[in-house]
C-alpha cells in the first residue's frame, strides 16, 4: 500500500466526527442558511489542519478524488472575502461544495485509495448523480455511504483527532517524486543539489498537454515537437485522469504570449533578444513563424538536466532564429553573469518571458530576477510574467498548488512590479480564457515594459 497506515487511520478515525458534523450543519443550513452557514465556517476552521495533514501526507490525487470546482479555490476563510458581500448562491456552492470535498477526501484516504480509483465506487457513482445539482439535501445520501463503508472497517468508535496548527506545522512534506517510464521526475521546478539531475515533471506535463492540444480538431497551440519531448506518459495517464485533463491553463497562457505579445514583438523589432526563464521543454524557437521576420534570437536559460534532455531530442531540428540555450539555476545569484557570457546584449531589446516560474520560486529570488532584468535592459524591454493570488498560493489541493510559494492581489501588482523596474498592467487568466477552463480569477496575466 502507497499510503501511510498511520494517515490512513487518522482518517478513518477523523470520519467519526467529520460525519455527524456534516449531517448538522446541512440540517441547520435547510433550516437558517445564516446560522448554517456560520457553522459550516467553524467546521472548516476546525477541519483544515487535519484535512491538510490528510492531504499532504495521505492522498496523491486530492483533486482528483475531491472534485474540486475551480470556484472553490479561494478559502472560504479568506479575510478578503470573508469582508465581502457574498449572495446566498455564492455561499451555498460553497458550504455544498467543500462538504462533498471534505467527504470524498477523507473516505478516499480511509480506504487507502489512489485519486484515480475513487472514480470505481459508489460513492463516486452517488456524488457524479447530484454533482451538478449543488444542493444541501444532495448530502446526506453521500454522508450515508461512507458511514456505511467506513463502519465495516471498525473504526469508527475510536476518539477522533483534529490537529491542533502547531501540531500540523511540524509535519514533514510528503514525498514530491514519481516515476514515469524511466527515471526518477521531480513534481516541480526545484534547485536543490540532489534534485538538479532530475527533469521536473512540469517539463514533461506541458509538453504532454501540447501533444494532446496538437491532435484536437481546433488547436489553439501547434507543436509537432511536443510528442517527443513529453515522451511516454500513457501509464501516467490512464492513471491521473484529472491531472492530465487540466491544460487548458497553460495552453490559453502559451497562446496569450505567442499571439498577443511575441508576434507583434517579432514584427515591431528588426533585432531582438527573447529571453525564456525557467524554458523547460518550450518549443517556441522551432515553431513560432514570426521569428523568421527581422532578427532574433531566443535564450533558453534552465537546469543542465532539462538542456541535456532537450537538446539530446531535438539535436536534428533546425530554429527558425538564433537558439542559445543556457545551463543555469535561476535561484543561483550567477544566472545573469551566465547569460551575458553566452551573447546577451544589454544594448539590444529584451523580451523577458517568466511563464508558469514566479509561483515556484520564493518571493526574494522573483524580485532579484526582475530586477536584475530590468537593469540588463533596454528602455523598450518588455516582459510578461504569470503569478497566483494569495489564496491559490495557500491552497494544499492538487499536483501543483501545494508547491506554490507566494502570491499577489490583482490590485497590488503594478505598483510591485514597479518597485523592481517594470511599468506592468495585469488582468484575470479568464480574461483570455478562449472558452477553456482556467479556473476563477486565481491566475494573473501580466505584462509591460521596463521604467
Amino acid at each position: 500500500m502507497l499510503m501511510d497506515p498511520k494517515i490512513q487511520v487518522f482518517a478513518i478515525e477523523l470520519s467519526r466526527r467529520l460525519l455527524p458534523e456534516v449531517e448538522r450543519i446541512v440540517e441547520l443550513y435547510i433550516q437558517n442558511p445564516e446560522v448554517g452557514f456560520s457553522a459550516y465556517l467553524d467546521l472548516v476552521k476546525d477541519l483544515k489542519p487535519s484535512m491538510k495533514k490528510i492531504i499532504v501526507k495521505g492522498l496523491r490525487d486530492p483533486l482528483e478524488a475531491g472534485l474540486i470546482s475551480s470556484r472553490l479555490l479561494r478559502d472560504p476563510l479568506d479575510a478578503a472575502l470573508t469582508l465581502q458581500s457574498r449572495s446566498s448562491e455564492e455561499k451555498e456552492a460553497h458550504l455544498v461544495g467543500y462538504l462533498k470535498a471534505f467527504l470524498q477526501i477523507v473516505y478516499c484516504c480511509a480506504k487507502g485509495l489512489e485519486g484515480y480509483q475513487f472514480s470505481e465506487t459508489l460513492l463516486y457513482e452517488e456524488s457524479m448523480k447530484v454533482q451538478t445539482i449543488g444542493k444541501p439535501y444532495t448530502i446526506p445520501p453521500l454522508v450515508k455511504i461512507v458511514r456505511q463503508e467506513l463502519s465495516d472497517l471498525n473504526f469508527l468508535e475510536q476518539p477522533a483527532i483534529f490537529l491542533e496548527e502547531d501540531d500540523e506545522k511540524s509535519d514533514d512534506l510528503a514525498d514530491t517524486t514519481t516515476n514515469i517510464g524511466n527515471g526518477k521526475i521531480l513534481a516541480t521546478y526545484m534547485t536543490s543539489d540532489e534534485e538538479k539531475d532530475a527533469l521536473p515533471f512540469t517539463a514533461r506535463l506541458m509538453a504532454y498537454y501540447r501533444f494532446q492540444e496538437y491532435k484536437s480538431a481546433s488547436p489553439l497551440i501547434i507543436d509537432p515537437f511536443a510528442e517527443r519531448l513529453a515522451g511516454d506518459m500513457t501509464a501516467y495517464a490512464d492513471k491521473h485522469k484529472f491531472v492530465v485533463q487540466r491544460g487548458d491553463y497553460a495552453l490559453v497562457r502559451s497562446y496569450f504570449i505567442e499571439n498577443t505579445l511575441l508576434n507583434p514583438w517579432c514584427m515591431n523589432n528588426k533585432i531582438s533578444q527573447i529571453i525564456l526563464l525557467g524554458a523547460g521543454l518550450d518549443t517556441r524557437a522551432y515553431r513560432l513563424k514570426n521569428l523568421k521576420i527581422n532578427s532574433h534570437t531566443i535564450f533558453e536559460i534552465d537546469l543542465s538536466s532539462v538542456i541535456e534532455y532537450k537538446e539530446a531530442i531535438l539535436k536534428d531540428e533546425k530554429p527558425l532564429c538564433n537558439l542559445v540555450r543556457v545551463s543555469e539555476d535561476l535561484s543561483s545569484p550567477k544566472w545573469d553573469s551566465s547569460l551575458r557570457e553566452n551573447g546577451f546584449s544589454t544594448k539590444t531589446p529584451t523580451f523577458w518571458v517568466l511563464e508558469g516560474l514566479a509561483y515556484y520560486l520564493e518571493k526574494q529570488v522573483v524580485v532579484s530576477l526582475l530586477q536584475k532584468a530590468a537593469l540588463m535592459s533596454t528602455e523598450t524591454s518588455e516582459i510578461f510574467v504569470d503569478i497566483c493570488v494569495p489564496a491559490l498560493a495557500d491552497l494544499v489541493f492538487g499536483p501543483f498548488t501545494p508547491y506554490f510559494k507566494w502570491g499577489l492581489d490583482k490590485k497590488t501588482v503594478p505598483s510591485f512590479f514597479e518597485s523592481a523596474g517594470w511599468s506592468v498592467t495585469c488582468s484575470f487568466a479568464d480574461d483570455h480564457d478562449q472558452g477553456r477552463d482556467v479556473g476563477q480569477r486565481g491566475l494573473i496575466f501580466v505584462s509591460g515594459v521596463r521604467i
